[in-house]
C-alpha cells in the first residue's frame, strides 16, 4: 500500500513506514492476504498467544485503535470508559475509515501515521513478549517486541477486553 493522502492533502505514512522511520527493531512477514484471527492461525501458523489484533472504532470525531490478544473481544463499555466517551458514540470503523488512516481491512495496526488517533492497548499486552500485529495491509504481518511497540505507540493502557 503506497503512502496515501488524507482529505487535507497531507500524506499518510503506513504503519511500516512509521516503524522504519522510528528506527525500532521489527520484521515484516509477507503472506497471502488473511482476514481474521482464525485465518491467520490457519494460513500463517503463528502462535495465537503472540498475535495482537487491532480493532478500529470511530466516535463522532475520532478514530480509536484498540490492540488486544487475538482471541479476545473488546468490551465496549470498558473501552468507552478508558477513552472518556459515552458507549453510545462508539462504532466499528468501516473500510473508508480505515483508508483515511492508511490501512486496509484485515491489516489494521496499532501503529498509525497520522495524528489525532487514540490508541488503546489492553493491559494484557504488558505481559507479552514478541508479538505479531497488523501492518496496515492484509498480506503483511509485523513481528515486534511488545515493549518496543508500547514505547513507540505510547497508548492508553486499560482493561478493555471482555472477560
Amino acid at each position: 500500500m503506497p503512502v496515501t493522502s488524507d482529505p487535507t492533502g497531507d500524506s499518510i505514512q503506513t504503519p511500516v513506514d512509521v516503524l522504519q522511520a522510528s528506527g525500532v527493531a521489527f520484521s515484516v512477514r509477507e503472506h497471502v492476504p488473511v482476514i481474521g484471527q482464525a485465518a491467520a492461525e490457519r494460513e500463517l501458523g503463528l502462535p495465537a498467544d503472540q498475535m495482537v489484533k487491532t480493532m478500529v472504532f470511530r466516535t463522532d470525531d475520532t478514530t480509536v485503535l484498540v490492540a488486544l490478544p487475538a482471541r479476545s473481544r473488546v468490551h465496549y463499555g470498558k473501552l468507552a470508559r478508558a477513552i472518556g466517551v459515552q458507549r453510545s458514540v462508539l462504532r466499528q470503523a468501516g473500510p473508508d475509515d480505515l483508508a483515511r488512516i492508511g490501512m486496509a481491512p484485515g491489516g489494521a495496526s496499532p501503529v498509525c501515521g497520522i495524528g489525532g488517533v487514540i490508541t488503546v492497548f489492553d493491559v494484557s499486552a504488558l505481559k507479552m513478549s514478541t508479538v505479531f500485529c497488523g501492518s496496515g495491509r492484509p498480506d503483511r504481518t509485523v513481528e515486534i517486541e511488545a515493549t518496543t511497540l508500547i514505547e513507540l505507540v505510547r497508548p492508553v493502557i486499560a482493561a478493555v477486553a471482555a472477560e
